[in-house]
């Protein structure tokens, strides 16, 4: 697995944007339900943001922002971008500057790993709230050893102690048969090994699934949202999404 992007990745997006777009508009829509801070519009056609709002957002491992709604970036007066891939910042600007831009949008893209110095980096945005752009489902791939995998959880839930801060991730992935038509939706839970199972016969999937180590990202009691997101033909992904207040 190439943790990195590049070329390969990027075209294998931009090929996928129609297979991906009711994921997208999941996404989009769960981002403005969890973000309608007091005096917000729920409708994310509007961009004022109110004023006890976070101004600014940190977008860790952005990439291209494929999957990032316009209409929700455009809320924040600042936003930082950050991913290791050189392809990413390009390509993150070719298709969000304009319409940040146009709503007065500061956009910043940083070609850094954020995890290298996460605590300094906090420290220099104190205002900012986060966001991982389906990074942290990756971290798996970092180590072979899966205690460390919570280990840096638990650093990053300890980091973000005090600000807003939200993450959509793969909790697992896999084969499925031939599916048509839209991603299902998911049940409101999925709490357990049975209604695991129920989620991934919705998907039509087919045994083996990866564990992406993903579960315990969020403090207990967060509410996690669950989508399915049609990666490519024949094999999907089991994305959660959640967001957490001070």
């Amino acid at each position: 697995m190439n943790l990195t992007g590049g070329l390969a990745w990027h075209w294998q997006a931009w090929r996928a944007q129609a297979r991906w777009a009711p994921t997208v508009r999941r996404l989009e829509a769960w981002l403005h339900s969890q973000t309608n801070w007091p005096g917000a519009s729920t409708s994310p056609t509007d961009l004022p943001a109110p004023l006890n709002a976070p101004r600014k957002l940190l977008l860790i491992g952005a990439s291209a922002g494929w999957m990032m709604p316009n209409s929700w970036l455009r809320q924040f007066e600042e936003v930082h971008t950050f991913d290791i891939d050189p392809w990413a910042a390009p390509l993150f600007k070719w298709r969000h500057a304009d319409a940040l831009k146009k709503s007065g949008t500061t956009l910043t893209c940083h070609t850094q790993n954020a995890f290298a110095h996460f605590p300094q980096l906090l420290e220099a945005h104190p205002e900012a709230c986060v966001f991982f752009d389906n990074v942290l489902g990756q971290i798996r791939f970092q180590t072979k050893e899966i205690d460390s995998v919570e280990t840096n959880f638990e650093r990053i839930r300890q980091s973000l102690q005090g600000r807003q801060w939200g993450s959509v991730h793969d909790r697992m992935s896999g084969p499925v048969q031939r599916y048509f038509g839209a991603p299902p939706q998911a049940p409101e839970k999925i709490d357990t090994d049975k209604q695991t199972q129920q989620w991934l016969m919705r998907m039509n999937a087919q045994s083996p699934w990866l564990d992406h180590l993903t579960q315990h990202v969020f403090p207990a009691q967060t509410a996690v949202e669950n989508f399915a997101w049609a990666f490519k033909p024949g094999y999907w992904h089991w994305l959660q999404a959640g967001w957490v207040r001070p």
